[in-house]
């Protein structure tokens, strides 16, 4: 079982949706950069149930080159991250699909 890449998931959302691959391709990628857009704005891009992505501040921090052993700084940055919602969670542990109720 491979890795699913880009080019696989337009073709598998075009079949499910009856769109064309161009159209599910404009899609995906307009998608793309809202989300890097609204992330380079500091905002976070929430899909309830699936997951979150926002950034987060990295602090700081020293590394050792394992080549040469010397130390190294690295500075403070802000970084992508995402945040897996409960239902993607319970679907890939093989837990019920739905949403809970109440």
């Amino acid at each position: 079982m491979g890795n699913m890449y880009k080019t696989e998931l337009i073709k598998r959302v075009a079949a499910q949706t009856r769109l064309s691959q161009r159209a599910v391709g404009d899609v995906v990628n307009a998608s793309q950069h809202v989300i890097t857009e609204t992330l380079r704005e500091g905002k976070a891009v929430q899909f309830p149930g699936f997951g979150t992505f926002y950034t987060r501040q990295r602090q700081a921090s020293k590394v050792r080159d394992v080549r040469t052993g010397k130390e190294l700084a690295v500075a403070a940055r802000r970084v992508a991250a995402f945040r897996v919602g409960e239902v993607l969670k319970r679907t890939v542990r093989g837990g019920r699909r739905t949403r809970k109720q109440g």
